[in-house]
């Protein structure tokens, strides 16, 4: 990407100048919502405001300064909204990890508001099921030392033979609240003291619904996905992990603001009555999020609503798992947020036999037109045991058991391999490559094109979660990839190509800098920097020179100064074993040697 020195003042003031043209207040305002007012009267919905100076979503940004990054860019862009809503007496709720104000009120109401500029879109925030049931089998038998479960996916084998139970590692349960005094949960909790004086509920837990300050569960559920990822005596996968919780549900239904709501408060916790834009705490967000939740589209819940959410999640290096959903066998049943996204690993469910479930929610992705491979994995999600409110157990049935067990394997993972921690990519390779194929579809159904029998496909993803296994998977150089997810095997300082570079900073005294792209690739990456005026900038950048060349830090300098009434610009492409990043949009140029 380029940055620019030396603007002509003369330019910089007509381009700021230049107002945005307004699009017609209605064409703004969802269908959906539009309805609902004329159903219901008013309700709430959410401002979505356009803004050019959010950063990119890139692996670049440090959790501190991504959280720094979007909170001054949501406080810049949404200031005059905010002061309108206030002039009206309305009350709002601004977000910083989307950038959005939620707000109750009528379709004058939004109507005004869509008439600004700086409005993008209106979409409502209804309340929808986000647990579809609870399928079970009652209260659980009398306990096995090690459940079939944690054993069928090589968790127990781990723990014998890696010494791991996921020290180290914080997952979040992301529901309907965690029973935080179960006898089987409470070691592990964060905010637990064994003396009840000093027990501390701050950074530990949210309610999105403001209801709760201390952790509780409304619906039972909560309680099995946090048992599935961390309980103790043979329950959970990670015992010895630590676990944080935010209520995004109230009795089983959430909301986009309150799904909106969690992911901000896991992204920089803050404590209760703190500011999410001023007092947010990047470095006590959790490892990995646990999401056993849905927000159907039919329900009202605008499909894309989620996306930067659950993109600025990644971005901070959190790993997101999430459930594929109860609405099978058909295929494109994965079709509701946030399982069909990019950005988080979804899980579909067996049985004890290794078969899918006929509920486990298939793919391919097609609601958003993308035919995205979902599930990526599957894991035990019939007939469940796990913790249930009051101390005791429960069987439980649906993709949500699934997916804490991947939530938890990642856990051990990360726990024995510290380098792994925020490769999100990488991870989610590691997880895939090492599935077992021992999954089965007596149905031998066929969805995508795909059928069931060849892997991946879009009933069982890449097979049956196998964490002993991807511990197992061999490496040659001492990178955190496995040779299987390493594009050099045989070279410690790469094991993913590079990305374009999207943030080049000029400061004063001639100083350049750019966010470094080691996380997703490794650290043996080199600079190149080109140099230009704005002359050429307007015919193309064939034509700049190469300021620096092979660079293995993120920042040069440039000591010569553009003439009056000119201006310099700067374009940055990385580079390593691995391959070649564009100079972005500026195109082709050949001053700096590959």
């Amino acid at each position: 990407m380029d940055g620019v020195r030396g603007f002509p003042a003369a330019l910089l003031a007509v381009s700021l100048a230049a107002p945005l043209a307004a699009e017609p207040g209605p064409s703004k305002i969802d269908p959906w919502l539009q309805g609902r007012f004329e159903q219901v009267g008013p309700t709430e919905f959410l401002v979505l405001l356009d803004d050019s100076t959010r950063p990119p979503v890139d692996a670049s940004l440090k959790p501190h300064d991504l959280y720094a990054a979007l909170t001054q860019s949501a406080r810049a862009s949404q200031a005059k909204v905010l002061a309108d809503l206030k002039v009206r007496g309305v009350a709002a709720r601004p977000f910083y990890i989307v950038n959005g104000i939620l707000v109750a009120g009528d379709a004058a109401l939004a109507g005004a508001l869509a008439a600004r500029p700086e409005v993008s879109r209106i979409v409502g925030s209804p309340r929808v099921l986000g647990v579809r049931g609870r399928p079970d089998g009652g209260a659980a038998p009398a306990l096995d030392p090690v459940e079939w479960n944690i054993g069928m996916v090589g968790a127990d084998d781990v723990w014998s033979t890696y010494g791991t139970q996921g020290e180290g590692i914080v997952v979040a349960s992301a529901d309907t609240g965690v029973d935080w005094s179960h006898p089987e949960l409470t070691g592990r909790y964060r905010g637990y003291a064994p003396i009840p004086g000093d027990v501390d509920h701050a950074y530990a837990w949210h309610d999105a619904f403001g209801v709760y300050g201390v952790p509780f569960d409304d619906y039972d559920h909560g309680t099995a996905t946090t048992g599935t990822m961390v309980a103790i005596n043979g329950i959970g996968m990670s015992p010895a992990a630590t676990w944080i919780a935010c209520r995004n549900m109230e009795n089983g239904f959430g909301t986009p603001a309150s799904y909106i709501d969690c992911m901000e408060w896991t992204l920089a916790p803050y404590p209760p009555g703190g500011d999410p834009m001023t007092d947010g705490r990047p470095d006590m967000a959790p490892h990995i999020v646990n999401n056993s939740w849905v927000c159907p589209p039919s329900e009202g819940c605008d499909a894309h609503t989620l996306d930067e959410a659950l993109a600025r999640v990644r971005q901070a290096g959190i790993l997101m798992i999430a459930a594929a959903g109860n609405d099978g066998p058909s295929c494109s049943t994965v079709a509701e947020p946030p399982a069909l996204s990019a950005d988080v690993f979804s899980v579909g469910a067996v049985d004890n036999v290794r078969n899918i479930t006929g509920f486990s929610s298939r793919g391919p992705v097609n609601i958003d037109g993308s035919g995205r491979l979902k599930p990526e994995l599957v894991a035990p999600g019939r007939l469940v045991n796990s913790t249930a409110r009051g101390g005791g157990h429960r069987i439980l049935s649906g993709t949500s058991l699934a997916a804490p067990h991947v939530s938890g394997a990642a856990a051990l993972l990360w726990s024995n391999r510290p380098g792994l921690r925020g490769l999100v990519g990488l991870t989610h390779c590691i997880l895939a490559r090492s599935a077992s194929p021992t999954a089965g579809d007596p149905s031998a159904q066929t969805c995508g094109g795909i059928p069931s029998g060849t892997l991946p496909n879009h009933v069982l993803g890449h097979g049956l979660l196998d964490i002993y296994a991807a511990f197992g998977l061999a490496s040659t150089d001492a990178d955190p990839a496995p040779d299987v997810c390493d594009c050099a095997p045989a070279d410690p300082s790469a094991y993913g190509a590079p990305g374009e570079v999207t943030e080049v900073r000029v400061g004063g005294a001639g100083s350049i800098a750019w966010n470094s792209q080691d996380r997703d690739t490794g650290p043996g990456i080199l600079y190149d920097v080109l140099r230009g005026d704005l002359a050429t900038l307007s015919q193309g950048v064939d034509a700049a020179g190469c300021l620096a060349h092979d660079l293995t830090t993120t920042s040069t300098n440039d000591p010569g100064d553009p003439a009056p009434g000119t201006g310099l610009y700067y374009l940055v492409r990385a580079r390593n074993v691995c391959g070649t990043s564009t100079w972005g949009a500026g195109g082709q140029n050949t001053a700096c040697p590959d």
